[in-house]
Order: C-alpha cells, then structure tokens, then sequence
C-alpha cells in the first residue's frame, strides 16, 4: 500500500481567502501555473474574482491556446480584456476570427474593456465586437478602409467612451465620418494615423462635442483649418496633442485656444512654425492650463518664455 503524501509547506496551511489574496498578486501565466501545482489550488486559480481584468499581451499566445484561454478562463466576471496579435511576428497569419470573437462575446456578456492590438482585423466586422464596450484600444491593428461604416450606433458601441487607434495607419477621413456618430466618445487617440486630415477633423469636431481628451499626435497633414474646427466645437476639451503637426503656426493656435477654458494639458511639441505669439495667446486663454509642451520649438524665445511662466505660474513647461 502507497504511503499517504502529506502536505507540509506552511503555505499549504492557508485558508482559502489568504491563498485567494496572494493569487490576486500573480499574472495570468503565474496564476495557471500555479493552478497545476495541486487539485487545491486549481479551484482557487479558477475562482472568478482572479479574473476581472485579464492581460495576455506580454504572452506570444498561439491562437489555438488563446482559444483555450478563452473557453475555460473567461467568465461573465471578465469586465477587460487585453489580447495581443501576431502582426509583426512569424505568426502573421493567424488572425482574430469572427468565430473567436463571438466566444469572447459569450462568456464575457458584461466585457467593459477590450484591447486587440497588433491584430488584424480585415476579417472580421465592426459589429462583432461586444455591444457592452466602454473602451475599444485597436492599437497598431490592420483596421481596413470603411470597417466602421457598418456601425448601428443605438446597437453596438452605444456605452463606447473610449476609442484609441493609434497606429491605424489606414484609418482615413472617410472613416472618421462613421466615427463620428459615436457621439457619446469622451476620449479619441488618432496618434500617427497620418491619412487624417483637416477634413476629417471637422467631422469629429463637429459631432463629438463631448470630447474631453484628443490625441493627433503625428497626423502631419492637419493644418490651421483643423484647429480651427477644433477651437470652435470642442470647447470641453481638457487634453490636447497636437507633438508633431509640422503644418500649423500661430494663426491655428489664436482660432484653437480662444473658447479652450477648460484646456488642462496641451502638447505642440516640434511643431516647428510657432512663435512667442502663439504661445502668449496660449497663456491668455488658457488659464486652466497645468501642462504645456513645446519641446523643439525653436522659435519661441525666451521672452515668450517668461511671459507664460509669469501669466501661468502653475503651468509645468517642457522645452523649447
């Protein structure tokens, strides 16, 4: 007869709620290796308070473990989820799937949260993604021409209030237009996607007034037009990037920030056209403003400087 294995490691002697405590301190790889370490604690690694925000991104998971992740982890507890693809790597071609999206859909019905970066997205619709999203991050995905125009506002994205694409490189002005009739978006990242243009910005500015933070971070083809529409409709915005629109000078800036009382951070760094004279124009609108960046402006001079950090004195500056 075999000998009975006695557990004697002090961890051993926990209660559950100790053990559930110092699971919540592990990433997911840790907390499903753990769960093979006896039939004890791969209960607890299952038990749903463990998996409410749920991260894969550090992993290169192949899709067919993904799908494994996805059909005997997730449960209706999971409010966010964060998936990285295989753009980029020697998995390209295992794609999120419509049929992956779906399951998602089913075993997470109250998913708040979702993240499908590097992933491409040319097979499968806007309209299977979860209906119950507060937050959409697309970052560094394939997201083809007009993938949004198939939007039902009142039946998908309806609760959406957070929209990042940064990256998106194929995300033009004709898709904004669909974007825009998400008009309940309180926060828009259109960093480095460079097809985006003045015309674009006039749909966003015109239809999403309840923006408070924006991101145009390196769209290079934005001009003084653009920040004029800004300027004029979104006057609620407290977050501003504008690091690398080369094409804009003080003009733009006088239209942006004569409505922008609740400005709190803007960047202009290396947009290289600027002035003092913008800049002043800046201090004398902006009296909510705490943070200002105008690395690489090198046409601001200290005079511009000084009459800032005087008219501003709690305004953090970087650069010129």
């Amino acid at each position: 007869m075999a000998a009975k294995v006695v557990q004697t490691a002090l961890i051993c002697s926990f209660p559950d709620n100790v053990m559930l405590n110092i699971f919540r301190y592990l990433d997911i790889k840790a907390l499903c290796a753990a769960s093979k370490v006896c039939r004890r604690w791969y209960h607890l690694g299952k038990d749903r308070s463990l998996w409410k925000a749920v991260d894969l991104r550090p992993w290169p998971l192949a899709l067919r473990i993904l799908w494994k992740v996805v059909r005997n982890r997730l449960c209706e507890t999971v409010t966010e989820l964060q998936i990285k693809g295989f753009l980029g790597t020697t998995k390209k071609h295992e794609n999120i799937s419509f049929s992956l999206l779906e399951e998602i859909k089913t075993k997470c019905p109250n998913l708040e949260k979702l993240t499908l970066c590097y992933c491409d997205m040319r097979n499968v619709d806007a309209r299977c993604l979860p209906g119950t999203l507060k937050s959409l991050d697309l970052d560094h995905s394939i997201v083809p021409l007009n993938w949004f125009d198939s939007l039902d506002v009142d039946l998908f994205f309806a609760n959406l209030l957070e929209l990042n694409l940064t990256y998106c490189t194929r995300v033009s002005d004709q898709d904004l237009a669909s974007i825009a009739k998400l008009t309940q978006l309180k926060c828009l990242n259109l960093s480095n996607c460079y097809r985006v243009g003045d015309n674009g910005i006039q749909q966003i500015a015109t239809n999403l007034t309840n923006l408070l933070h924006l991101d145009l971070s390196n769209c290079t083809d934005i001009t003084d037009l653009g920040l004029h529409h800004i300027g004029r409709h979104l006057v609620r915005l407290k977050y501003l990037y504008l690091t690398c629109c080369r094409r804009i000078t003080d003009t733009g800036v006088e239209a942006l920030v004569h409505s922008m009382a609740e400005l709190q951070g803007l960047s202009l760094a290396k947009c290289r056209e600027l002035t003092s004279t913008g800049i002043v124009t800046i201090a004398e609108n902006c009296k909510q403003l705490k943070h200002l960046d105008i690395t690489d402006c090198t046409l601001v001079n200290t005079q511009g400087l000084d009459t800032i950090r005087t008219t501003l004195p709690n305004c953090e500056i970087q650069g010129p």
